[in-house]
């Protein structure tokens, strides 16, 4: 099934005896941090591809605690 969902060779499991709300969380929390580097922090490409809008996207993110740093190449000089 993770082949079937483009997960496979990924490292990060989400264990299966915690509640289904952790769970939940722990899925939305690599989805979306996925999208992110995908599309290089572009919040508006992550909710075109999420189908999402972009202050749900932000919202979401915010809930779930993932964290809107710079890009690494901003302040790199």
């Amino acid at each position: 099934m993770a082949a079937a969902l483009g997960l496979a060779g990924q490292t990060a499991a989400i264990p299966f005896d915690i509640p289904l709300r952790e769970a939940r969380d722990a899925f939305e929390r690599a989805y979306f941090e996925y999208h992110l580097a995908r599309e290089n922090g572009s919040m508006t490409r992550v909710a075109e591809k999420t189908g999402l809008e972009r202050t749900h996207l932000y919202r979401k993110l915010k809930q779930l605690g993932v964290e809107l740093g710079k890009k690494p190449s901003e302040g790199a000089a």
